[in-house]
């Protein structure tokens, strides 16, 4: 594979210790809004640290890191730049030292070409939020804010003509960030390419959104991402592109759960010309899918074999069958089909619940507890094998005892296992 394709995911990561928070805006208060922050950031460190250690290249930033940071609210008026400015200096060195690109997307909210004046001076804020935010974080003009156009009103070529003037009146600041976007229902890449053309702003690709609102002439999917590179400037650093796949059954532009690896590859090989390219993943399992991905096109072993170590009982409990043939995928390190091994992992994932290789694959963790549980536990343990095969409880039921076992008897290698954590 072309090594020059770095792969990302977007804001939430189902995989480490604890989630962003945020509260009701009537209950801020000072001390709730530096609970909040350290929380967020604290959160935010051990995402990046994840990131970097599983290879993958980029990551969106959540944009309520700081929550209600454009809407001040009497009496609360901690200046959060400062309080943290120890921790911002923290991560803005781990970031700049593993070279992670960060990124940003506020939300349908922020509307520069809205009629309503107070709604553009809102976004204008929020974008210099987000342009500090980043910069605090380690960010420069490589590090990108992507928004929408936002709305049409009625007549298109004056709403087109209002982010035109907006967005030339922007600092210059905010101009350093700010990336625009195709969408799925009103403004097309040949709009957004049309607009980048009159404000000088790079333009970001997404294949979905391009499915659902083609543009009226027959130009091929490659050659708009192509043109859409052309508005990368040296100083916005590697084009940028977004991917993701229709859910099925959803509504068009829905977001999948997970990346088919196999349409990935068959979306990759229409784009023989574009490398170097960033590629966010707009996907429901977030990091799940980068880090399938990332083992794809680096051809790593040792990846993949860290892949496996985390998915190997989430599969044995769908099947035994997949469970083998993936050990004999990655028995010869020198020959390893890494195609196959992500087709396999995903055809576990979508495979039907098993009562048997739930069972078998309940064995083999209980393995891990059987020498140090007490006598009751054992009964509990064998009770709750019994129950579920009668289907008197749930799997889920079964793998919590699991989970409770493992706070107990912590296991370092256990504790890794997506089986505890579907």
């Amino acid at each position: 594979m072309n090594q020059d394709v770095r792969i990302g995911y977007a804001c939430l990561n189902p995989d480490i210790s604890q989630g962003f928070k945020t509260c009701r805006f009537d209950n801020l208060t000072n001390d709730k809004w530096i609970e909040l922050i350290e929380w967020n950031l604290a959160t935010l460190e051990e995402m990046i640290t994840y990131t970097v250690d599983h290879g993958i290249g980029l990551l969106r930033l959540s944009s309520d890191l700081i929550p209600f940071a454009t809407k001040p609210k009497e009496g609360v008026d901690l200046d959060w730049k400062e309080y943290f400015e120890s921790t911002f200096h923290r991560i803005k060195d781990k970031v700049q030292s593993t070279q992670l690109r960060i990124s940003m997307h506020p939300g349908q909210y922020t509307v520069l070409n809205s009629m309503d004046m107070n709604v553009v001076q809102r976004a204008i804020d929020d974008l210099e939020y987000h342009s500090e935010l980043l910069e605090l974080l380690g960010g420069n003009q490589t590090n990108k804010i992507i928004i929408h156009i936002g709305g049409v009103y009625g007549d298109k070529e004056a709403a087109m003509a209002r982010f035109i003037d907006q967005a030339n009146q922007l600092s210059k600041r905010v101009r350093g960030h700010l990336v625009i976007e195709n969408d799925e229902r009103l403004y097309s890449i040949h709009d957004v390419l049309s607009i980048s053309e009159q404000t000088g702003l790079p333009v970001i690709f997404d294949n979905l959104h391009h499915e659902v609102r083609r543009p009226d002439d027959p130009t091929p999917m490659a050659e708009y991402i192509q043109v859409a590179g052309q508005t990368f400037q040296e100083a916005d650093g590697r084009q940028k592109i977004h991917y993701s796949q229709q859910a099925p059954g959803k509504k068009a532009g829905a977001h999948s759960q997970t990346i088919a690896i196999k349409f990935f590859v068959a979306f990759l090989k229409q784009l023989p010309d574009m490398y170097p390219l960033d590629i966010m993943l707009e996907v429901k399992d977030k990091n799940r899918s980068a880090e399938k991905i990332q083992v794809y096109l680096d051809q790593d072993v040792a990846a993949a074999e860290k892949l496996w170590a985390k998915r190997k009982y989430s599969v044995l409990a769908k099947s035994a069958g997949i469970y083998q043939k993936i050990r004999d995928v990655l028995k010869d390190k020198q020959h390893v089909n890494f195609l196959l091994f992500i087709e396999l992992l995903e055809e576990a994932e979508v495979a039907p619940e098993n009562v048997g290789a739930e069972v078998n694959a309940a064995q083999h963790i209980w393995g891990y507890f059987n020498k140090q549980a007490t006598s009751k536990e054992t009964a509990t343990y064998q009770k709750n094998i019994a129950r579920y095969q009668a289907n008197e409880i749930t799997s889920r039921q079964l793998r919590q005892f699991f989970k409770r076992l493992l706070k107990k008897y912590p296991n370092d290698y256990l504790e890794k296992s997506l089986y505890f954590n579907e």
